[in-house]
């Protein structure tokens, strides 16, 4: 395995998250080229042949993220990995492959040390998150602090972002693309820093070079973002850097979380921009720091409803939503959905992904109480 520099293409078989000569993210460069499907696994690391070899494996079943439609949109919706971000698939690889100490301190950024941090203490890595007061997003320190992570408000501004195994990450979602549809007509991805479009970029690069999928035209979302050097690099790969109005895509922000899809700002224009855009081009979303707290807070009442679902899996132990509602006759299946999405808010009820014959279901059990 060997690092090269996105830029300038600096390469050393040392680690380097950035080049020592231009200062751009490094890559890694990966002598296996083998399209191979671990089928039954159901995360990134179904797609293990192309990524770097883990030092352990640390998955919250990241990934296999669904595409669907919304009024009409073609998304590919990153609000359903573990944190509710696309950061969590970098997470899951960065925490996997590094030597990683018994303790590590981390200053905070918005999204990535939620991700990073829940990684790493998965791993049993204790976690020391360092504050800067004035630029704290209010729900993640709180999410931060259910979590176990020390905080001290003495932050800076550091980041883990801009790893060469974040980026390897993030090129699965690229497989995910491949895997479900072969291919896409194109793909919008809203822009910050770069890091993701490039790592989705380089996913389908290498299924180019392997002769299973051309790289679609891809573009890249932003208002107002500065124009960074990754930016520039892939501009000169063909990738397409589109500005999108601020009005349209707090419209876009608005009209997602009236159907329950709450998404950050940036990947609003993504959605927005596809509204533009003719074809069935994806439009990649990602989560937001928004999320549902009932920590500390008194437990409300069961509805009839949540009480007859706990009933039916404390007797039939791992269902599917499926199972259940086939017991319960009388009741919607959205009904159970529903029932079982609080349930499981409130900690009454447990999930976890799992692949049977090469598809995604969710199983749901009774959370009970050790000891």
């Amino acid at each position: 395995m060997k690092y090269r520099c996105i830029r300038c293409g600096y390469t050393t078989s040392s680690f380097a998250a950035k080049c020592p000569k231009c200062g751009s993210p490094m890559e890694i460069v990966l002598n296996r080229r083998e399209w191979s499907l671990d089928e039954g696994e159901p995360s990134i690391w179904r797609y293990k042949s192309l990524l770097p070899n883990p030092k352990r494996r640390v998955s919250l079943g990241e990934g296999l993220t669904p595409l669907r439609r919304i009024d009409g949109i073609l998304v590919k919706d990153e609000t359903k990995n573990p944190t509710g971000s696309y950061v969590d698939r970098g997470s899951s690889v960065l925490v996997s492959c590094s030597d990683l100490p018994e303790e590590l301190e981390l200053d905070f950024s918005q999204d990535i040390t939620v991700s990073v941090s829940t990684y790493l203490l998965e791993s049993g890595v204790r976690v020391r998150v360092r504050v800067d007061p004035s630029g704290v997003e209010l729900t993640e320190l709180l999410y931060l602090a259910n979590l176990g992570a020390d905080i001290s408000f003495d932050g800076g501004g550091g980041r883990a972002y801009e790893s060469p195994f974040m980026i390897e990450g993030f090129k699965t979602i690229a497989f995910e693309i491949y895997e479900s549809r072969g291919g896409a007509d194109g793909l919008i991805i809203p822009a910050e820093s770069g890091v993701l479009a490039y790592g989705v970029w380089k996913g389908f690069s290498e299924l180019e070079e392997l002769g299973l999928s051309k790289i679609p035209p891809i573009y890249l979302a932003y208002h107002g973002t500065v124009k960074t050097g990754l930016l520039e690099t892939l501009e000169s790969r063909g990738v397409r850097l589109m500005e999108v109005n601020a009005a349209s895509a707090l419209e876009s922000l608005v009209q997602l979380a009236r159907k329950g899809v709450y998404i950050k700002p940036v990947a609003a224009k993504a959605y927005s921009l596809a509204r533009e855009l003719r074809g069935d081009v994806i439009a990649i979303l990602t989560g937001t720091g928004l999320r549902k707290w009932e920590h500390g807070m008194p437990r409300r009442p069961l509805t009839e409803l949540q009480a007859r679902v706990l009933d039916v899996l404390r007797e039939g132990g791992e269902m599917t939503a499926y199972q259940i509602w086939r017991r319960l006759h009388d009741v919607s299946l959205q009904g159970v959905y529903k029932a079982l999405s609080k349930l499981v808010e409130s900690g009454m009820v447990e999930s976890k992904r799992v692949m049977v014959k090469r598809r995604k279901i969710r199983l749901y059990r009774v959370n009970e109480p050790s000891g």
